[in-house]
């Protein structure tokens, strides 16, 4: 059996050397990436046993977070239409407490109407502004048609055609006919043609009709979802006093106050129609309260489910670290052992240089 030296010899020595000079060098840019980023691997198919783990887990953790994203923003929603319903709410108590006092009052009810009738107006613009709240999202009160204003002219309440119709049918007031005076007006402030009603053509619908149009978002697995706020012309069933909705009930209200700055107590049908404002206005202060309780309530459970989903995403990350992050003090030690490895190495090669056939004899 004869032998080529060449299979002994310093090149084919240094090949294999250098072979594993790769190696080494391959395993310490590993090591220099667990070091520096805290994870096994760059790729989840470096993380050997642990892959199917990470593939599991990875999708879950991103879910959990955009509940987590989704439940945040519904519950800032929830508060500024919290803020802007409390706001409506004693804009309504303020109101029917002047119309208790004018509907008591045997004096200077002229006053009383001047004053209420200021409020009124001041109040329609506030309302109107409250309304068209706005957000990162959009109108926090047209639910679906967040792009669209709810009011199309909050300063022009006062002067809108809707106003007008209503002063107009309020200058009719007699002795006899203050309850179909009402009626007539809630007819009015029901109406949702183009013309006459100050709402977008989205939410000109009837209060039934405008609840279906409460945007949700989806919070969590299975489908589960909230609704992000209350439309603003959402209520229930119409009927011959009311719209169904307090929102439009308590605009109608205020406009028929206005309409009455020039009357007093001698005027036919005056305290009929002050009685018939101040069973509205208490009507719709409850419901706008039973509104904002409502919201409320979501609120709490809402949070309740933000603290259910941290803990789980605490836990979920906890299974990530154990299946995808490196232990840094092993990486710290077989960093050093792959650089002692790698000196040897060159000093091998160092060797070689100076080596004859007589080193092989």
């Amino acid at each position: 059996m004869s032998m080529s030296i060449s299979q002994y010899g310093s090149t084919a020595m240094n090949t294999i050397l250098n072979t594993g000079i790769k190696n080494i060098e391959n395993e310490q840019e590993l090591v220099t990436w667990q070091s520096s980023e805290g994870t096994l691997s760059q790729s989840i198919a470096g993380l050997g046993d642990n892959r199917q783990a990470a593939l599991a887990l990875s999708p879950k953790l991103s879910e959990i977070q955009s509940y987590q994203t989704n439940l945040t923003t519904v519950q800032s929603r929830l508060s500024l239409s919290s803020s802007a319903l409390n706001q409506i709410i004693a804009l309504a108590q303020d109101l029917n407490t002047q119309t208790l006092r004018m509907h008591s009052s045997n004096a200077g009810s002229q006053a009383l109407t001047t004053a209420a009738a200021d409020s009124a107006d001041h109040g329609l613009s506030l309302l109107g502004s409250l309304l068209n709240t706005t957000d990162a999202n959009g109108y926090v009160f047209s639910g679906t048609a967040s792009d669209e204003p709810p009011i199309l002219a909050p300063s022009q309440l006062t002067s809108s055609p809707l106003a007008k119709n209503i002063s107009k049918i309020v200058s009719g007031l007699n002795s006899t006919n203050a309850d179909d005076v009402f009626t007539a007006t809630t007819t009015a402030a029901a109406d949702n043609s183009v013309g006459m009603s100050v709402f977008s053509s989205a939410l000109s619908l009837t209060s039934v009709q405008a609840t279906q149009l409460r945007s949700t978002s989806l919070i969590g697995t299975n489908g589960a979802s909230t609704t992000t706020g209350p439309v603003a012309t959402e209520g229930g069933p119409a009927s011959k006093n009311s719209t169904g909705s307090p929102i439009r009930d308590l605009i109608r209200d205020m406009m028929v106050i206005s309409s009455m700055r020039k009357m007093d107590d001698t005027k036919p049908g005056y305290h009929a129609l002050i009685q018939q404002l101040h069973t509205s206005l208490s009507n719709a202060a409850n419901q706008l309260i039973d509104m904002e309780t409502s919201i409320g309530t979501t609120q709490n459970t809402l949070t309740r489910q933000q603290g259910a989903f941290t803990s789980l995403n605490v836990m979920i990350k906890e299974q990530l670290s154990t299946a995808m992050d490196a232990n840094l003090a092993e990486v710290a030690t077989r960093s050093a052992d792959l650089n002692l490895r790698l000196k040897a190495s060159f000093m091998l090669i160092a060797n070689t240089q100076s080596m004859t056939l007589a080193s092989y004899m």
